[in-house]
């Protein structure tokens, strides 16, 4: 079957959100982890789109969507992405976050329950809940880049012309990089190095990490009104994060199962498609069956 892929460009209140659009059936939304953009998506949305209308957007400040002076916090982007979807004509979808996407995805579906039918968190959880302080600390089992992307004006410093080696590293050394090596091959990083290359994306992409100490403060409030009642399901890369998030979901939804992706590292969508893809429309399947 030959699936037909659109891109958009599609205009907000103080944004240009590029995103992909694919397929017929219930709307899902996919959103891509850092340092990635839409392209992360290229081997899922295929795969879904012969049962579901896939829209996977660039992020706020990642991409071709555009980079606003501030506004990174997962509660201002999660709004923009609840309008995105309305204004695509989507009432209620499932929602898919990958890393960073994951943490947009719990504000999103906090703020709009009635439009998200279910939440799943790749590789990816809530931070300020559970044990989550521990993931920018290198020394209590968190990465080193949480602390490096949240410096004020260094990254930007140091990485201007270096953004596809910065990136390599990420992708190719680091200890929660990639374990299907050629996921990412040289064609796929360099469109992630000129999106970090384009002006003002340094400064945008970090500041989903500068942001932190506000969805901080925001998800303890948010999940202070009592757990929500959207099903998720929580996927974990046997040799990247694992479940080292879950019990964030776990204080935050009521209803959570967890799913394990064997011989993958953190960039499951890119490693393990097809797999993650099965995991997905199972989990979609009973969703929708129960409700």
């Amino acid at each position: 079957m030959v699936v037909m892929i659109s891109p958009r460009r599609v205009r907000l209140p103080g944004h240009v959100i590029n995103c992909v659009v694919a397929g017929q059936g219930p709307p899902v939304l996919l959103l891509h982890g850092w340092p990635q953009t839409a392209h992360a998506w290229r081997e899922v949305v295929p795969l879904l789109a012969g049962r579901y209308t896939v829209v996977a957007p660039d992020l706020p400040g990642f991409g071709a969507s555009s980079r606003p002076d501030g506004g990174c916090d997962k509660r201002t982007v999660a709004a923009t992405l609840a309008r995105l979807m309305t204004t695509l004509g989507h009432d209620r979808y499932h929602v898919v976050g990958h890393d960073v996407g994951g943490q947009v995805a719990y504000p999103l579906a906090a703020l709009h329950p009635q439009a998200v039918r279910s939440l799943t968190f790749v590789e990816a959880g809530i931070p300020g809940l559970g044990g989550s302080l521990a993931a920018g600390n290198p020394l209590t089992g968190g990465s080193w880049h949480f602390g490096f992307n949240m410096v004020p004006d260094l990254p930007e410093f140091l990485l201007a012309g270096r953004e596809r080696g910065y990136l390599e590293f990420m992708f190719r050394r680091d200890t929660i990089g990639l374990y299907v090596t050629d996921a990412i091959d040289d064609a796929a990083l360099d469109v992630y190095a000129r999106a970090l290359a384009a002006p003002g994306a340094v400064r945008a992409t970090m500041g989903y990490y500068r942001a932190l100490p506000a969805d901080i403060a925001d998800n303890r409030e948010l999940s202070a009104a009592g757990p929500l009642r959207t099903p998720a399901l929580v996927v974990g890369a046997r040799h990247g994060v694992g479940l080292g998030w879950l019990d964030t979901v776990q204080e935050a939804v009521a209803e959570v199962s967890s799913r394990w992706i064997e011989e993958c590292g953190h960039y499951v969508p890119e490693e393990r498609p097809a797999e993650l893809v099965r995991l997905l429309t199972d989990n979609w399947q009973e969703v929708e069956q129960g409700e």
